[in-house]
């Protein structure tokens, strides 16, 4: 069993010594390789660096000739474009007015359309007090549960009349 032990710990001993040697190992290739991406980067900066100068230098020489392209054809056609601002401008103006004068036509119309039904609702409402002057404030009522006449408040309904020589039965309204 001592033996068994002893071997079990030499075999632990030998893996630890693996991989620290494995561990060495490695950490001397990545140090290498970074190394070696380093160098290269360094002598790629520069080249990527001249190739970004020459592509702004590029862009830049091309954007000074569109902008004097530009503005030769500017001067040239600067009548033109003069005309179709104004009729543009001139169009706008005209639909504007075009619009506020409709709109305010559409206003007044309203205006006079309202006034019209206020006047008639003044004439009904005028209807409506005489005509309450006339039955005393007594209203028609009609529901699910018959026909009624309702009394005006402070007012109570005597009954066992009649009118027109006991022909018509009649309901006399009186004070409370």
């Amino acid at each position: 069993m001592s033996n068994l032990l002893q071997t079990g710990a030499e075999f632990e001993k030998k893996l630890k010594e693996r991989a620290e040697s494995t561990e060495k190992m490695l950490n001397d290739e990545f140090r290498k390789l970074e190394e070696s991406v380093n160098r290269e980067l360094t002598s790629n900066e520069s080249l990527i660096r001249n190739a970004i100068n020459d592509h702004t230098t590029a862009l830049k020489e091309l954007l000074e000739r569109y902008q004097k392209t530009t503005v030769d054809t500017m001067d040239a056609h600067w009548k033109t474009v003069l005309k179709m601002s104004v009729k543009r401008w001139l169009w706008l103006i005209i639909v504007s007015v075009l619009m506020f004068a409709t709109t305010g036509s559409l206003l007044g119309y309203q205006g006079m359309k309202i006034n019209a039904n206020m006047n008639i609702l003044r004439e009904q409402k005028e209807s409506l007090e005489k005509l309450n002057a006339k039955t005393w404030g007594v209203r028609y009522h009609e529901d699910s549960n018959g026909r009624f006449l309702v009394l005006p408040k402070g007012m109570k309904a005597e009954t066992n009349w009649t009118k027109d020589n006991g022909k018509l039965n009649a309901v006399r309204l009186v004070q409370e």
